[in-house]
């Protein structure tokens, strides 16, 4: 196993049967960290699900999908719902998918997306979503990673606590020059609650 593999599964090894929300700063910081995390996957020869409620990952497929080759990147699929559908529907989907990773972009708008006739039911339902994909996480040894922006994500779940912090790890990702830096926020990962890492070059 080379440096690089060991690496990438040092990061996943710790989320494997969790979810995890990163918390970014930016569209740029979330940029860096979807380019650093499927350079990961391809290291690791991890295929993933994508669920691009932002349609993030596809408007910057160039530049984030460029390290994925061969069957890796034949068998990474990346959802994004059409306009007008019931995200509870697509959502849905996700307890089908078999890759042993599952990234969701971006909790902000599932958030928002949920019950979007009816916003008294949003924080109910999101609360449910978050506890099906940990049940998903634990049961399949699956690792559900979830973005989203800071700027809103102090906003209430209607529990009286964070969105951020309905799953079972929280970290904050920080860009520093090359370097991403991952720190835990709430629950524990990685020895010390740190991982560190170079963004891939371009």
């Amino acid at each position: 196993m080379s440096f690089s593999e060991q690496r990438a599964q040092s990061f996943f090894d710790p989320l494997m049967g969790r979810t995890a929300t990163f918390i970014l700063a930016s569209r740029q910081a979330n940029l860096e960290f979807a380019r650093t995390i499927v350079a990961l996957l391809a290291k690791a020869e991890t295929p993933c699900t994508i669920f691009d409620l932002d349609a993030f990952y596809s408007s910057n497929a160039d530049r984030i999908f460029k390290p994925l080759t061969g069957d890796v990147a034949n068998s990474t699929v990346v959802r994004v719902p059409e306009p007008g559908c019931h995200v509870e529907s697509e959502f849905a989907r996700l307890f089908e998918v078999r890759p042993p990773v599952v990234i969701i972009d971006s909790l902000n708008s599932l958030y928002h997306l949920l019950s979007i006739e009816d916003g008294s039911a949003r924080s109910r339902k999101l609360n449910f979503a978050v506890a099906s994909l940990s049940y998903l996480a634990r049961t399949n040894a699956k690792a559900v990673v979830l973005t989203m922006y800071r700027r809103e994500g102090l906003q209430g779940s209607g529990s009286g606590r964070s969105i951020s912090n309905l799953s079972d790890v929280t970290a904050s990702v920080e860009v520093r020059g090359p370097e991403l830096q991952v720190v835990c926020e709430r629950g524990t990962a990685w020895a010390g609650g740190r991982f560190s890492i170079r963004s891939p070059s371009e």
